[in-house]
């Protein structure tokens, strides 16, 4: 019985790997903000001067 807990553990970290294309413990260092402001500056919605300066600020 006492087998079966490293076992769960091993088969539980070896689907967490593969589900994350090969990175165990990967963390993002992309912000909600920094995604949304991407998406207004593909979308046309603002321009290339206020995109920077708005990613330098959310940067900081």
């Amino acid at each position: 019985m006492m087998i079966i807990i490293p076992i769960l553990i091993v088969i539980g970290a070896y689907y967490i790997y593969k589900n994350n294309d090969g990175k165990l413990f990967e963390r993002n260092d992309t912000s909600k903000a920094e995604e949304t402001l991407k998406i207004r500056y593909i979308n046309g919605e603002i321009d290339d001067a206020t995109y920077l300066k708005m990613m330098s600020l959310i940067k900081k």
